[in-house]
């Protein structure tokens, strides 16, 4: 086997190919003289954990001036609370700075009762000593996708970053705002501190390529093949690394021509396709239909589309933008979509088996929810987490549909009860009626559980008649499954969640917020 090989996948981080302009872009914003906090953001397999390498490496060379380089992994052992998170950041700054600074390590790594205090301490220390502190965090969607980290922690490390020793990075699929799951947290000035425009990992450039290029000089690529080359891969690595991987293997050095390419992007086809199966997955349906259409039309033009679904495909190598119009898509991704099945009837290919349900089912969800018109915000924003959580993760779903409930809730009262009193003449009813459960009313507003009889009673009993002016019966059988669901949801305890049960709470939870933009006035 030739010796020049790309690493594309593994658990080795491997070299940086390319990325020059990206790289120094980065070291620019991060060395200057008042330094930014930048977020990084890609889609998966486009290489943000090997620039993120690559730039500690380099800031931690003699000259740079960051005394210490954090790179902190989220993507595993993500910690889910708000004190494991500061607790594990304690941790890892301690060892970061052990070489250079043993006293300030040692007192992190003792730190227990208030770390976020200690970090501070530190970083106020290292100010006045004039030594900076760079934290890259890499696969920051994972802290943010189980919506348990509060506003709280969001405010602290805004405090920490606010002081002049200490720079962030953070790595992730999507913009911080896109991923808040938690409505409360989406209020925090921590978002603010970065970069407005993201530093985007997408596909290479013709420069990306030369650098490859370089780093296999036994074979030349004629004019004809490197078209090939990007006819086929759009130049997302992956995709395209995969395919030279393949040039070096399939024959020695020599020049390579269009035919030849066009045999080796053949040949790689099987060890890309999982890698355009995930890629495919992680686009939202409206993205997926608009690449269809770019297939059937050839090119399409991009007024009117939304930008979210264009920069999706864009972002992923799926097609090229030319003259403002989407055009030109990957050719190997029209194999791996063509070689998906086609059986007449539709309804077999996409749910005939259990595998095929599991897969499926996200798809119509998503659309379901792009189908409600006049959706609250919050809920849609609910909603469309968990679909992503969905089939891989079923107990993070759950875990967030008390979230639902409250924001649910919140609507209903706002629009029925917007100064949380019950009218007197509500009560003197249930009471002459015997209605049960309503001594606490009189009181105080119902919390809890004691919120789902209320409506119940509100919407009408077999005893008393309906007295709100806009939620039906309907929607409180809807509201009064999702919050035993969302109670369950918070009291797991280990139990195991079948993805089929998930899905039916999702299912609910969609129909129940259909349900409130339906009924609920505009203006509520």
């Amino acid at each position: 086997m030739p010796d020049t090989q790309f690493p594309i996948l593994g658990t080795a981080v491997p070299p940086m190919l390319g990325r020059g302009a990206i790289l120094q872009k980065m070291m620019g914003a991060l060395t200057k003289a008042t330094p930014d906090h930048l977020q990084v953001v890609g889609p998966r397999f486009a290489g943000k954990t090997v620039l993120l390498h690559e730039l500690a490496a380099r800031l931690r060379q003699a000259g740079s001036p960051y005394s210490a380089v954090l790179l902190w992994d989220l993507g595993h052992q993500t910690p889910g609370t708000d004190a494991l998170f500061m607790q594990r950041l304690a941790s890892e700054l301690s060892s970061a700075l052990r070489g250079s600074y043993t006293d300030y390590a040692n007192h992190l790594k003792v730190s227990q009762d208030n770390p976020y205090q200690d970090i501070a301490e530190v970083l106020d220390i290292l100010k006045d000593e004039g030594v900076k502190v760079l934290i890259i965090m890499d696969g920051f969607d994972k802290p943010l996708s189980n919506g348990q980290l509060t506003r709280n922690l969001w405010d602290q490390l805004r405090e920490l970053a606010l002081k002049p020793s200490l720079r962030l990075v953070t790595a992730s699929r999507r913009t911080l705002r896109d991923l808040i799951r938690n409505p409360e947290a989406q209020t925090s000035d921590f978002w603010n501190i970065f970069e407005p425009n993201p530093v985007r990992v997408g596909c290479f450039d013709e420069n990306d390529l030369a650098a490859v290029l370089e780093k296999m000089p036994e074979w030349q690529l004629a004019a004809g093949a490197q078209t090939e080359l990007w006819n086929a891969s759009n130049g997302f690595p992956v995709v395209m690394l995969g395919v030279l991987n393949t040039v070096c293997e399939s024959g020695g050095p020599g020049a390579v021509s269009a035919v030849a390419m066009q045999a080796a992007c053949e040949s790689a086809f099987p060890t890309i396709s999982d890698k355009l199966d995930a890629l495919w997955s992680d686009c939202l349906p409206s993205a997926q239909d608009l690449l269809r259409r770019v297939l059937d039309e050839s090119s399409v033009a991009r007024a009117g589309i939304a930008a979210a679904d264009a920069d999706t495909l864009i972002e992923r190598g799926f097609v090229q933008t030319s003259a403002n119009k989407l055009q030109r898509p990957c050719r190997l991704l029209e194999r791996y979509l063509g070689e998906q099945p086609h059986e007449g009837n539709a309804l077999v290919r996409l749910f005939g088996t259990d595998d095929a349900y599991r897969k499926n089912l996200k798809g119509v969800l998503e659309r379901r929810i792009g189908q409600v018109n006049g959706i609250d915000s919050t809920l849609k924003r609910y909603l469309e987490r968990g679909t992503e959580d969905l089939p891989d993760h079923p107990s993070m779903f759950l875990s967030n549909v008390r979230g639902i409930v409250d924001k649910a809730f919140d609507l209903v009262w706002k629009a029925e009860l917007p100064e949380k009193r019950i009218p007197s003449g509500w009560i003197s009813i249930w009471e002459y009626n015997k209605e049960g459960g309503i001594d606490k009313f009189k009181t105080t507003f119902p919390q809890g559980v004691h919120r789902v009889r209320l409506l119940n009673l509100m919407t009408g009993t077999d005893k008393s008649a309906p007295c709100a002016a806009h939620i039906t019966k309907g929607t409180f059988v809807l509201m009064n499954a999702v919050h035993a669901f969302g109670d369950f949801g918070q009291h797991q305890e280990g139990a195991p969640i079948d993805p089929g049960t998930a899905y039916a709470v999702l299912h609910l939870c969609v129909e129940l917020s259909a349900a409130l933009a339906r009924e609920l006035p505009l203006n509520a």
